[in-house]
């Protein structure tokens, strides 16, 4: 037990710090993408990559999360589903390149038919490292997965700043897209020891099957709704108005990455090694939702407090119509690695099929902000997305409870103890005072201080946990 304590520390040591340095790195380089490019190209790119991204469930099809899982993997189990995903990935380059016209044909566009042609490119890629990065993840060897990303995503990123001051346009943001895939995929095969031989068994495959067919089916609808609000906004509104809600989303996501990210991504492997153990099990699980809703409260209230002032500054007076999209989107963020990681028990605990049930209801109730945008507006669709995304964190907690036996009071109260602060603060905000960028960043400061002290008096574990670990890693130097 020591040993996977010791293991889980360093990972989450190597994927947060890596985390700090790729959505640095890439937060500096979308300032200036931002400042170079149109919201209008931002919303093209978007467009095009959400059949993309739906469909890359399909090189994958649940098995990473298998092997992942699964405690009795070989080599042979490796390689045959290593070449199984590289044969899904050259099948849908090749499938998403020649019915490029249809998809241009839906948001009416003969360019997003040649970005999405570019885009294609993409599977191929990514179908050559799938199963290395299940096998880092599942050691939690997560020091070359770090490394990895971090480089090719700086890289990526720098290309595409190149590419964009001079004068490719939206062509800039598919160059940063392809080099980065390329580049991931190289790094990885020049770092990881694991290299495929030349036999495949369909048997192999076929013992993934019965857990990775749910995993499958679950993502695959999961990421269809997770993109159908890009694909309706590009549909329904202008190119620039997708920009817009796009580049509210690209922050409110930074809130998860480093609120959450790292912890959702190493406990699952770490929760399915302790899947037998239902108290140590446990006991992890409401520490990491704890340090997880912590976190996540903690940022919500900030951003909300600063987040006109931070999309003026760094990206320009352009991107003014984001600002009022993002502040009601922060309002939900915490509930996201929540979610994410009521998922990750789900799995861990092997029940793929419950949560591919679970899931589909999960789908049904997002549709609902979807009708609110048709009848209503952008401003009032993200209304309906935040009062979603705490529905089904509560819905998330009664299946965990009925499935696996963790306690409905105790999720609630983990959860919800650090609201209260921020239910303050945006309340503060909407008076009057409060109208200029020092005043706002006071208001930030007081915040800040207030919720340290105020989980402070309530004893919460994951400020606790946090404080804890800081005063070791102080006081050992």
């Amino acid at each position: 037990m020591s040993s996977l304590k010791k293991r889980s520390a360093t990972a989450l040591a190597w994927d947060m710090g890596g985390t700090i340095m790729r959505q640095g790195s890439g937060f500096i380089i979308s300032i200036f993408l931002a400042r170079l490019l149109e919201p209008a190209e931002f919303g093209l790119v978007g467009m095009a990559m959400v059949f993309i991204s739906i469909s890359q469930v399909f090189i994958d099809v649940g098995f990473s999360s298998a092997l992942i899982q699964n405690k009795a993997n070989t080599n042979l189990t490796y390689s045959s589903v290593f070449y199984l995903n590289v044969f899904a990935g050259f099948v849908l380059t090749a499938i998403f390149y020649f019915a490029a016209p249809l998809v241009g044909a839906f948001y009416e566009s003969n360019q997003i038919t040649e970005l999405v042609q570019w885009l294609s490119l993409i599977f191929v890629f990514n179908s050559l490292n799938l199963v290395q990065q299940a096998i880092l993840q599942r050691e939690l060897n997560f020091k070359i997965l770090t490394l990895r990303t971090v480089i090719a995503s700086a890289i990526g990123g720098v290309l595409g700043v190149i590419f964009a001051f001079l004068g490719y346009g939206v062509y800039a943001l598919v160059i940063q897209q392809i080099s980065t895939g390329v580049l991931s995929t190289i790094l990885l095969w020049t770092t990881s020891k694991w290299k495929p031989d030349f036999n495949f068994s369909l048997i192999e495959v076929k013992k993934l099957t019965a857990f990775s067919s749910f995993v499958f089916f679950d993502r695959f609808i999961s990421t269809i709704f997770q993109r159908i609000d890009i694909l309706m906004i590009g549909k329904v509104f202008s190119p620039a108005t997708l920009g817009f809600y796009t580049r509210a989303m690209s922050l409110q996501q930074l809130v998860t990455t480093y609120s959450s990210g790292s912890l959702t991504k190493i406990f699952y492997p770490v929760l399915s090694k302790l899947q037998d153990d239902v108290s140590e099990y446990a006991r992890v699980y409401f520490k990491v939702i704890s340090v997880i809703s912590f976190t996540s409260f903690l940022l919500t209230g900030m951003l909300y407090v600063m987040g006109e002032d931070i999309i003026i500054i760094l990206f320009g007076q352009k991107w003014y119509p984001s600002v009022p999209i993002f502040q009601i989107l922060i309002i939900g963020v915490c509930t996201y690695p929540l979610n994410s990681m009521m998922v990750n028990a789900f799995m861990s605990k092997g029940k793929s099929r419950e949560n591919f049930i679970i899931g589909i209801f999960r789908k049904l109730v997002r549709v609902i902000p979807l009708l609110i945008a048709y009848f209503y507006g952008i401003y009032e669709f993200t209304i309906g997305v935040v009062i979603t995304y705490y529905f089904l964190t509560a819905t998330n907690i009664y299946f965990l409870n009925k499935y696996t036996g963790l306690e409905i009071k105790k999720h609630f109260r983990k959860i919800f103890e650090g609201i209260l602060p921020l239910i303050i603060i945006i309340f503060l905000y909407q008076l009057p005072y409060f109208d200029n960028l020092l005043k706002r960043a006071l208001l930030c400061v007081l915040y800040i201080v207030g919720y340290l002290l105020y989980s402070h008096i309530i004893k919460s574990e994951g400020f606790l946990f946090i404080i804890s670990n800081f005063k070791s890693k102080f006081y050992a130097k």
